[in-house]
């Protein structure tokens, strides 16, 4: 099995660690974790088509291999057919992060305001609770947001519409309540952020010019939301980042031709 090296710099990658610690140990780039954009870009070229993609358990041996791998600073090269793992492991990572992607008073603040406020002034005061994340939260909520929306794109293929998703990840991302009609709460929050997306969080997500999935990813392009976020302050800051970061992948890119 073939190994890539994920971070020369600092070769263990671990779960079950806060986003803060990646970001001191030169274990993110642009914001984001590297184990989770390489996890991610796999799924996208790989498994968007795939039936049950989240809703079925990975081998445990191959499971175990690849977290390993991971740990140990490398990305195993699994062929297309074996994502479920992957996938698992991804759900494995949100789930592993100390204190939760969205931790327990912000989850409650957006439940208090989905449920209370009125339709016209909901999305713009979950927005706001949003924004106080802490910068890598909102990154990577983002980032994961926008790629089960294009999950949800292929639900006639993978069985996995927002619904299905919002009672996936529901449980990933929010800290688990220990009641379960609260549970069936937060995965109802879960599937208003994923039908409101454009509204709700600054797009992290690069997306594909070519629609035939099966030949995978050929052309990546970081489009602009419909809503945009203010060219000042912690958002727009975000927003250049991408942009910079867009134009080194393109150097790189065609250097490397």
């Amino acid at each position: 099995m073939a190994v890539l090296s994920l971070c020369v710099e600092t070769p263990s990658v671990k779960f079950g660690v806060p986003l803060s610690h990646l970001r001191r140990c030169g274990q993110m780039r642009q914001g984001l974790p590297l184990v989770l954009t390489e996890m991610v870009q796999f799924l996208d070229k790989h498994g968007l088509l795939i039936n049950g993609l989240f809703g079925v358990d990975g081998k445990v041996k191959q499971y175990q291999e690849l977290k390993k791998s991971i740990h140990n600073g490398g990305f195993p090269e699994f062929d297309f057919k074996d994502v479920h793992p992957l996938a698992s492991l991804l759900k494995f990572f949100l789930k592993a992060l100390p204190g939760g992607l969205i931790p327990e008073l912000h989850g409650k603040q957006l439940l208090q305001v989905f449920q209370d406020a009125k339709e016209e002034e909901r999305n713009t005061s979950m927005r706001r609770i949003l924004n106080t994340l802490p910068e890598e939260h909102l990154n990577v909520l983002s980032y994961l947001l926008f790629f089960l929306s294009r999950v949800a794109t292929k639900s006639q293929q993978n069985i996995l519409s927002t619904e299905n998703l919002a009672m996936v990840f529901g449980p990933a991302i929010f800290r688990a309540p220990t009641v379960v009609d609260e549970q069936q709460q937060y995965n109802t929050l879960m599937l208003h952020l994923l039908d409101n997306i454009t509204h709700l969080v600054p797009e992290m997500y690069p997306q594909p010019s070519a629609s035939n999935d099966e030949e995978g990813v050929q052309h990546l392009l970081l489009t602009e939301l419909k809503s945009k976020p203010p060219a000042s302050g912690r958002l727009g800051q975000m927003k250049k980042r991408l942009r910079g970061f867009w134009r080194r992948f393109c150097y790189c890119i065609n250097s490397s031709e």
